[in-house]
């Protein structure tokens, strides 16, 4: 992602959310003036300020995802490494984790640590958008975004723990070169896997009260489409004059 020329200097779906923030009288926040001048510095530098670095939570969500892209219905096609740009917003860019043309909705997959996952399992499950709005604000503008760049009305959340019960087969798939070819991974990236216990990783128990596999469907409210292409526009006006 750092050497994707389309997301540098442009304002992304994953860090949206720091452009939606209001103070009591609905002015924007400190976070909004800080991601614009990030932007702006790319813009300048002609790179990303991010520099790559690895980290184990993100090698686990991306080798989880053909997993669970293999245990959804037709419909889905698995597209995170791609970029899209919005149709007549050049600097509004995303990467969806399943594009889904046909359902007319773009969905997001997190394969979060066990306190962030039944944080955000349970505000799903409320299916109040507020809720989910105020207590996880970086995962619900990002559907926002990704919809709108998409242009269709739904988004939908996916949230997946595996099971004790799959790790057999996820470590067999983490030793497995011609797998981790099919995904892009090297296999030092994902070595932690099968050197770490269950209760070192992402992992349910069996009997736990959470499904490993949660999936949340909403229709865009038109006003919060509104309101975040409002936003993106105005933090691009601040760079362009």
């Amino acid at each position: 992602m750092i050497d994707n020329i389309e997301r540098i200097g442009n304002f992304t779906s994953s860090n949206v959310f720091r452009l939606c923030a209001s103070t009591v009288k609905g002015e924007v926040t400190a976070a909004f003036h800080t991601y614009v001048q990030e932007k702006m510095y790319e813009r300048y530098l002609g790179r990303s300020l991010e520099m790559g670095a690895y980290s184990q939570s993100m090698a686990w969500g991306n080798f989880l995802e053909k997993r669970v892209n293999d245990n959804l219905p037709n419909g889905y096609i698995m597209v995170h490494k791609k970029t899209n740009v919005h149709p007549t917003h050049k600097f509004w860019t995303g990467s969806p984790d399943f594009d889904c043309p046909s359902l007319d909705k773009i969905a997001e997959l997190k394969c979060f640590e066990p306190k962030n996952f039944a944080s955000y399992v349970t505000a799903l499950l409320s299916e109040d958008l507020d809720k989910i709005k105020k207590e996880h604000p970086k995962e619900y503008w990002q559907i926002v975004s990704n919809s709108c760049i998409k242009g269709y009305s739904k988004g939908e959340a996916i949230v997946y723990m595996p099971y004790a019960s799959e790790m057999d087969q996820i470590r067999e798939l983490a030793d497995d070169p011609e797998y981790l070819s099919q995904i892009n991974m090297e296999p030092w990236q994902v070595r932690f896997i099968i050197e770490k216990s269950n209760s070192q990783l992402a992992v349910l128990p069996n009997e736990s009260k959470f499904k490993n596999l949660n999936i949340f469907e909403f229709e865009i409210p038109i006003e919060d489409k509104i309101f975040l292409t409002k936003r993106v526009m105005d933090a691009n006006k601040l760079i362009t004059g």
